[in-house]
């Protein structure tokens, strides 16, 4: 399921470097497209806006909200650079 795509980025999002920098280099939207999709993580922005109430809603401490935002940050950053 793709919305489970969102999840599976963020649970990587601290331990997978090469990940990040691949998405990091991939240029504009279809490149990060096709770095996901390779990484069978692939969503749509949509789909993305939709898992992040429900990341959001699941942190328990402060420090997993930080952790999120710090996420949907840097995906946000990303999804709208070219």
């Amino acid at each position: 399921m793709t919305l489970d795509n969102v999840r599976r980025l963020y649970e990587r999002f601290d331990t997978d470097k090469e990940l990040r920098a691949r998405l990091y280099a991939a240029e504009g939207p279809e490149g990060r497209e096709a770095v996901l999709r390779e990484a069978g993580l692939y969503f749509s922005d949509v789909e993305f806006d939709e898992m992040e109430s429900v990341l959001h809603v699941k942190c328990q401490t402060h420090e997993q909200a930080e952790r999120f935002f710090e996420f949907r940050d840097w995906w946000n950053f990303l999804r709208h650079s070219s």
